[in-house]
């Protein structure tokens, strides 16, 4: 992970993970400025995130947050082991 300070209480956040790139901040400017290097490097961009790692995204926008679950994966994981949840997850 990297992250830069832009001014007062601002950010950019960079994660990398082998050839999958996030970025992050509260300024849609400083991600343009960013993703202008797509003409250096050889990039996709494929709009916001929704799973990442076997995590998916979930946003709530209106009060500002970011949850990251594996419901996907715990459900997988209990259909390979024959396992039943009375739970919803």
């Amino acid at each position: 992970m990297y992250y830069n300070k832009l001014s007062g209480r601002e950010y950019i956040y960079l994660l990398l993970y082998v050839d999958d790139m996030l970025i992050g901040s509260k300024k849609i400017c400083a991600i343009d400025k960013l993703k202008d290097l797509s003409s250096e490097l050889e990039m996709k961009d494929l709009g916001e995130v929704k799973k990442v790692l076997v995590m998916e995204v979930e946003r709530d926008w209106k009060r500002g947050k970011v949850n990251l679950t594996q419901k996907g994966y715990l459900k997988k994981v209990l259909q390979k082991f024959n396992i039943n949840s009375d739970t919803t997850l």
